[in-house]
């Protein structure tokens, strides 16, 4: 490479993350949607261009985000599929309202193994090398080994469906319609901390290890501290259960079933944009990362927000 290159590349790079940062300050973004599936689409995946998404209408598909091109459905559950998560290499699981979950051969997109333990619906699903963690509408949260399938713990204390969970390290949380956030101890199956704030159920739970972000019918969210249980902050601006949510350091966004997408500055809470006017229907699910939003709800629509419209290098921010 040329060495006076280097600089102006440098320069270039810095000079579209600042048009990039500047974008997501003042809302300005593109916004298009396409519909995939025959039905609600419950849940998705991000990972740069390749996007999955499961749905009421049973299928689990993989897609080609700059083409808008579907690569490769799975099929094998006889009820929705309600949440899902891949590695991008070796696994994919999924959690059905048929009461089982899956663990999928990444690179063949064949079943390997299907877990039966829950009695109703499972509603949420996460997995690392070592465990799957599933949480039903039976009120309980099973951990499973990932090797054998074998179930190692099955926690229960929660006095609704367990509506969430999400894992960081050795702990995961879970949230429930009894209205709390619980967080245990994977290797133990114990109960660390109970975090209790909300008037109503809970919908949804994020957690990076050390802030935990909870959803709730009461239509807040609320943002805790992971070692203490100690709430930090609530945000208040939706206007119907907030059903989804993700966070980076610098940005929390939200989705309803207000129909909009709320986008908020983590460090102060201030509530920075609404995006409207893309879905008819409650938003099940939402993901982020440095340049875009994309979105799933029960009109069957996945909406993509882009904020990197000037931003050709932002591959490499």
């Amino acid at each position: 490479m040329d060495s006076l290159s280097i600089p102006r590349t440098w320069k270039s790079v810095y000079q579209q993350r600042l048009r990039l940062y500047r974008n997501w300050a003042h809302g300005d973004y593109t916004v298009r949607s396409f519909t995939g599936h025959g039905d609600a689409v419950y849940c998705i995946q991000v990972d740069g261009d390749l996007l999955a998404s499961g749905s009421r209408d049973k299928t689990l598909k993989f897609w080609d985000l700059s083409e808008v091109r579907c690569l490769r459905i799975l099929t094998g559950h006889e009820g929705s599929v309600l949440c899902m998560q891949h590695d991008g290499a070796r696994h994919i699981v999924t959690g059905s309202s048929d009461a089982t979950a899956i663990l999928w051969d990444y690179a063949t997109g064949q079943p390997v193994r299907r877990f039966t333990g829950h009695a109703l619906p499972v509603l949420d699903i996460r997995f690392d090398e070592r465990r799957v963690v599933t949480c039903s509408k039976d009120c309980t949260v099973k951990c499973w080994d990932i090797s054998t399938g074998m179930l190692r713990y099955s926690m229960e204390g929660h006095q609704a469906a367990v509506n969430a969970v999400h894992m960081c390290g050795d702990l995961v949380v879970s949230a429930s319609g009894d209205c709390v956030v619980k967080m245990w101890n994977l290797n133990t199956g114990a109960l660390v901390r109970n975090f209790v704030g909300h008037s109503r159920g809970l919908a949804c739970v994020q957690f990076d290890g050390e802030t935990v972000l909870s959803g709730s019918n009461d239509f807040t969210i609320k943002v805790w501290d992971a070692a203490t249980g100690v709430c930090l902050r609530t945000l208040e601006g939706h206007t119907n259960l907030v059903r989804t949510l993700c966070f980076d350091e610098e940005r929390i966004v939200s989705g309803s079933y207000d129909n909009t997408i709320k986008v908020w500055d983590r460090k102060t809470g201030e509530l920075l944009h609404t995006l409207g006017g893309v879905h008819s229907s409650w938003v099940f699910h939402v993901q982020m990362d440095k340049s875009r939003i994309v979105s799933s709800a029960q009109d069957k629509k996945i909406a993509i927000w882009e904020f990197g419209r000037g931003c050709n290098l932002v591959k490499q921010f």
